[in-house]
């Protein structure tokens, strides 16, 4: 543990207790992305995303419990369920083989099938060839899996040191999350969409870019990105073209809140 606050300032170290406090103190997705705006400020991430899973045996996703994507683009998560990536990510093997942080270019070095390399070159088409990510475990075979996506994180062990304090807090935060109280389950369409997630579907359907959206609604565009990304979560949504059909037949899009 000393070791590796050596690798921190005492900058870093303030930055991060403020950081794990209000992650502590975040229960809804709202607060979320503040906490994720504040990890950009302090880290080279071009985008986190954090999943509270159920898992199988074999390393393979059964359920996701919560979902939060600040920055990814929502296409790579709707092509990595749809093709199940999760069954040959080697990034999640080596989490599963009982490595705390993984690499991302090291963990894709040890690729042992055409399955495998397919995942790389589709990572690689979307620009997702370095990063860091981490897990949590929990009970009963539910945990958290945390990347963070950015061209230098894999470089400094500050990067690392940083992400690996903060995972605890943001296990909890989506423990927090998954709760029925803070907005039940996936696939329950207009009745657990937050009111921001209502604004940008809303924008969307009447064919405003993801910029235009940003302007309008007063955040910026990675945020727009993080909201849409949930709202397709909640609706089952492998695009967002399907999400705002299926918003629409839930007759949710009407007036943005």
């Amino acid at each position: 543990m000393r070791k590796r606050l050596a690798r921190l300032s005492r900058r870093d170290l303030l930055n991060v207790a403020e950081i794990q406090y209000v992650t502590a103190r975040a229960d809804s997705a709202e607060a979320a992305a503040a906490v994720f705006r504040s990890i950009d400020g302090l880290l080279p991430v071009r985008g986190v995303i954090c999943i509270l899973a159920h898992w199988d045996a074999d390393g393979g996703i059964r359920e996701v419990r919560q979902l939060l994507n600040f920055g990814y683009p929502p296409e790579w998560l709707a092509l990595y369920r749809e093709r199940r990536y999760d069954r040959v990510d080697p990034v999640l093997r080596g989490y599963h083989c009982g490595k705390d942080i993984q690499v991302w270019s090291q963990a894709f070095r040890t690729v042992r099938s055409a399955a495998e390399r397919s995942f790389i070159e589709a990572c690689v088409a979307f620009g997702l060839c370095e990063g860091v990510t981490v897990g949590q475990s929990g009970v009963g075979g539910c945990a958290s899996i945390l990347s963070f996506w950015g061209n230098s994180l894999e470089q400094a062990a500050r990067h690392r040191t940083i992400i690996e304090f903060l995972a605890p807090a943001m296990h909890g935060l989506l423990l927090r999350l998954s709760e029925p109280s803070s907005g039940g389950k996936p696939g329950d369409g207009g009745r657990i969409l937050t009111p921001r997630e209502h604004q940008v579907l809303h924008w969307a359907s009447l064919g405003k870019t993801t910029w235009e959206i940003g302007r309008i609604v007063g955040i910026r565009e990675r945020t727009v990105m993080f909201h849409m990304g949930n709202a397709m979560h909640k609706l089952d949504a492998r695009n967002r073209a399907q999400a705002i059909a299926k918003a629409a037949l839930l007759g949710i899009l009407g007036h943005p809140p």
